[in-house]
């Protein structure tokens, strides 16, 4: 279900290891992200308590190797500024923060409100105040729809491939791409099956923005799934 988040202070919320700043290069400019400073630690500490990982996933704290490529293809691309974009899973922000570079406009949405708390912080911190967000739960997708869908190391588990890409048609409006970033997992390979049986099609690009006909473990793809 929808909820949209208010404005966030995650600073304020005592977390295993704290928090700390990182100075990123996205596209010509130069961004600072709050994240956790001791990832494995705030990791390991969630991974007790969590029970269901579509609701408790404590893996969007690490900035994770895909969304640095996809940012910088995503700051480097031609969307009409104001776009209405979605990024799901966001984590800390990085890719969404590229798209708001990029002019688009970008909701954020994760299982875990910390996560879109912190993205929507890194938003403001480097000058977006207006972005937005709200936790987002892949099995019950809201109606809204958007032409550009951005999602990065998202494919990890087999068993969200389903949901996930029932979360995309949903939210996906005819005509629209939805941007998968993947550093190249073996468990990718399942959800290009689901894709291949879709209404979707499909083409697969390189770090370069180079369009390539296959996956290679270990190696970063771009995926965009086009509807109509």
């Amino acid at each position: 279900m929808k909820n949209d988040l208010p404005p966030p202070s995650v600073t304020q919320q005592a977390i295993p290891g704290g928090w700390s700043e990182r100075e990123l290069s996205l596209g010509n400019r130069s961004v600072r992200i709050l994240l956790p400073a001791e990832p494995d630690e705030f990791l390991d500490e969630l991974e007790k308590t969590a029970v269901d990982a579509p609701t408790s996933d404590p893996y969007w704290a690490e900035l994770w190797p895909a969304s640095l490529p996809m940012a910088q293809l995503i700051t480097a691309a031609k969307f009409p500024t104001g776009t209405h974009a979605i990024e799901i899973g966001c984590g800390v922000g990085v890719v969404g923060l590229a798209g708001l570079i990029a002019g688009l406009d970008v909701t954020f949405t994760d299982h875990v409100e910390l996560a879109i708390h912190t993205a929507l912080e890194n938003a403001y911190r480097n000058g977006f105040p207006t972005a937005t967000g709200y936790v987002l739960d892949w099995t019950q997708p809201p109606t809204d729809q958007y032409p550009v869908i951005l999602a990065s190391d998202v494919l990890y588990d087999r068993e969200l491939h389903e949901p996930l890409l029932r979360t995309i048609e949903s939210l996906l409006s005819t005509g629209g791409e939805c941007w998968i970033g993947d550093p190249g997992r073996s468990a990718t390979e399942s959800f290009l099956e689901l894709v291949t049986r879709s209404e979707f099609r499909l083409r697969l690009l390189d770090e370069s923005g180079k369009e390539v006909n296959g996956l290679r473990l270990g190696t970063f793809r771009l995926m965009i799934l086009q509807k109509g």
